[in-house]
């Protein structure tokens, strides 16, 4: 039996389970964050334009109502005035809706950016499985939503009481009855824009808090076992014996090259069984001498056999021939620490070289 790690789901899940959650609409999401910041900012809004909205309201309704009795009412006369009315209160109301839905947007865009997926349109029978509705009412998921409504709603009460306690004992009860009607209904707005204005900021506070549950909840979900893991890097990099077989063919391919560019060599340098180096060297073309094949053992006995084929010369310089095999790349100039022990093997050849013409 595997006690061990592999199937725990302990690790976090990757860029990809994240994204493949993503398109099928799973997101971390609270609606409380929507819902609290709207509350405030309605109310910061509703604060900074309430005067101004009030007495645009006083005016339109006392330009269009005033002197009733002088008016002569007909159904064109009726529809003109509920027209205006109408117009002038969604003039007024505009900026508040607008923002409302301005912040609605902005605070959906911090919390999953920018989403549309067509697929969430298309019904889902499976949601309607009454056996899945009532396994979920009874979830760990509904209990923490539960303990967390109720510490909402004793917040909620809590900051209510306390500021209502704190305003009543400021006020006598005595002087209020003094107060005109108009002084009575303004302390009453004041005190309800107080109240307001505190519930929501606790509102907004346990939604931020929520949010970061909810994160914290969604990544706990999708986290992965290590097999899983395993499983995504292995499709991602490849199937391993897939990769083994094209680094095989690549291999056979720079093999090729390597032998077919054999015949064009100034000299080969052997070590004398190890290490073959073949160098080619044009002056026009090159800065320095350059390695264009170099094999040990089988490589070399075949690079070797190659040159005499072709009558490249074959020079014996062991130490000169495993510095090269071991620091020079193919297809790479020789090193300048090299230049002297090389230029005396291409000058011996290109020597050879006019002798065997001279012959």
């Amino acid at each position: 039996m595997a006690f061990g790690s592999d199937t725990a789901k302990t690790e976090q899940p990757t860029g990809k389970r994240l994204s493949e959650a993503r398109n099928k609409g799973s997101i971390a999401f609270s609606p409380d964050l929507n819902s609290a910041a709207s509350l405030l900012f309605g109310f910061v809004l509703l604060y900074a334009i309430g005067m101004s909205a009030y007495n645009g309201m006083y005016k339109t309704m006392r330009v269009s109502l005033g002197n009733l009795v002088c008016k002569d009412f007909t159904p064109d006369s009726i529809v003109n005035i509920a027209t205006s009315q109408v117009y002038e209160l969604i003039k007024i109301l505009s900026p508040v809706f607008g923002g409302l839905i301005l912040i609605g947007l902005a605070i959906s865009y911090l919390q999953i950016g920018f989403m549309f997926n067509s697929g969430l349109v298309k019904p889902n029978l499976s949601k309607l499985n009454i056996i899945s509705g009532i396994k979920n009412l009874f979830s760990m998921k509904s209990f923490i939503k539960l303990v967390f409504s109720v510490l909402k709603l004793l917040a909620v009460g809590g900051v209510a009481f306390f500021f209502i306690k704190k305003e009543f004992s400021r006020s006598n009860i005595i002087d209020i009855i003094d107060l005109s009607l108009i002084e009575i209904c303004g302390m009453s707005v004041k005190l309800m824009y107080g109240l307001a204005l505190r519930v929501s900021v606790v509102l907004l506070i346990l939604a931020i808090l929520d949010f970061f549950y909810q994160k914290w909840q969604y990544k706990r979900n999708l986290r992965m076992t290590k097999d899983e893991v395993k499983e995504e890097r292995k499709q991602l990099d490849g199937d391993p014996l897939i990769k083994a077989k094209i680094r095989s063919v690549q291999r056979q391919m720079a093999m090729k090259r390597m032998m077919s560019s054999i015949p064009t060599a100034d000299v080969v340098v052997t070590n004398p069984t190890h290490y073959a180096v073949a160098l080619k060297y044009d002056a026009a073309m090159m800065k320095a001498p350059t390695v264009v094949a170099k094999g040990a053992d089988l490589i070399a006995k075949r690079i070797k056999e190659i040159a005499k084929k072709h009558r490249i010369p074959l020079v014996e310089d062991k130490s000169l021939a495993q510095t090269l095999y071991k620091t020079v790349e193919i297809g790479r100039e020789i090193p300048q620490k090299l230049y002297y022990a090389v230029a005396k093997v291409l000058s011996y050849v290109y020597q050879l070289k006019k002798t065997n013409k001279k012959a």
